[in-house]
């Protein structure tokens, strides 16, 4: 199968360059200077000479505080450039898979939280994602949307890699200990979708939400934890309530996802964060 990756630099796109080589699918990288997903003169243009069977879009806007003044860009790419893709693919037969996010969730309930439940965004960049999916569930083409959450790679910032770097020049770190979530390293993201795309589950207009995250949810502040302890750093972490950072974005207090929906639908075993956590700073952020 011969896939685009759009958004290839960001850090879920640079993994995907990063497992190319242990899938058998032919890969073309692209970012927004070549194909810019919100002008679909962009996408016509640098298709006309393409062969492609798959859009995997990592392009996204994923500042979270930004989105809410940066209403309109962020629109524009979390929504907008979906349907843009989704109609070029219709049009052209082609599969997409799409990534959103835990924050369409409202974060109500602190069970595992299903594909349909609780969906009810508290931020614009929440909402932003949630109108994007619209499009992929009302698209007649073969697409999917994975929600993932608390991504982190080598690549990019992330809440990982800041605590590290952190860790390197601060005695002590306040860190939030009431948003409940699930760590997601997007390796194990990327070779799921390879798996996915290799599977002999077929994608139906009833099956066209995800969630994926590694196994298991915690704290940020069980997270920076775990992340010291890893890492082999005897910084101090406080823990804190989100009120103590004075932020005006609301975040869903609990986003538990179950992963039960795509890890039978696809046959996927799916790492517990602990353990992907560990492997990504003992092995590959060396």
């Amino acid at each position: 199968m011969r896939l685009l990756i759009t958004g290839s630099k960001g850090q879920l796109g640079q993994e995907f360059y990063r497992i190319k080589s242990l899938s058998k699918h032919k890969f073309l990288f692209t970012d927004y200077n070549h194909f810019n997903i919100c002008s679909i003169d962009s996408i016509n243009s640098y298709m006309s000479d393409k062969k492609v069977d798959c859009i995997i879009n990592c392009a996204a806007y994923t500042d979270v505080r930004k989105a809410e003044v940066e209403r309109e860009k962020a629109f524009d790419v979390n929504s907008n450039g979906v349907k843009n893709l989704v109609a070029y693919c219709e049009e052209n037969n082609m599969k997409l898979i799409h990534f959103s996010t835990d924050y369409v969730y409202n974060g109500d309930t602190i069970n595992p939280i299903n594909e349909e439940e609780f969906v009810d965004p508290q931020n614009y960049y929440g909402f932003s994602k949630r109108e994007g999916e619209k499009h992929i569930e009302n698209s007649k083409s073969e697409s999917i949307v994975i929600r993932t959450s608390w991504l982190y790679s080598k690549y990019g910032n992330n809440f990982v890699n800041t605590i590290i770097n952190k860790s390197k020049t601060e005695e002590n770190l306040k860190v939030i200990n009431d948003q409940f979530g699930c760590p997601t390293y997007a390796k194990d993201l990327a070779i799921a979708v390879m798996q996915i795309l290799d599977s002999k589950g077929r994608i139906d207009r009833k099956s066209k939400i995800f969630n994926f995250s590694n196994e298991g949810s915690t704290t940020w502040f069980n997270f920076a934890q775990k992340i010291m302890i890893i890492y082999g750093s005897n910084i101090k972490i406080e823990p804190v309530e989100s009120e103590y950072f004075k932020d005006d974005v609301k975040r869903p207090k609990f986003t538990n996802t179950s992963k039960s929906k795509i890890s039978q639908f696809f046959n996927l075993k799916i790492n517990e964060w602990e353990i992907s956590l560990n492997h990504y700073i003992k092995k590959d952020l060396k």
